[in-house]
């Protein structure tokens, strides 16, 4: 797939990847390639992995 256009998080640098999750194009700044996700929806995963939708770690 060919990912042309800004970046839709910053709107300054040339896209360069897709996020799997919400489709956004975005520059390198803004893709978390571990997860192959835009950096809004990577703050999202982490956060749902840590159970917490706060972004704090829950109780341990």
């Amino acid at each position: 797939m060919s990912v042309t256009g800004l970046c839709q998080i910053c709107e300054s640098a040339e896209a360069q990847f897709a996020c799997d999750r919400c489709g956004a194009v975005v520059c390198q700044a803004h893709y978390d390639p571990a997860l192959g996700l835009c950096e809004e929806c990577a703050a999202e995963e982490r956060r749902s992995r840590n159970g917490d939708e706060s972004g704090f770690p829950g109780p341990r």
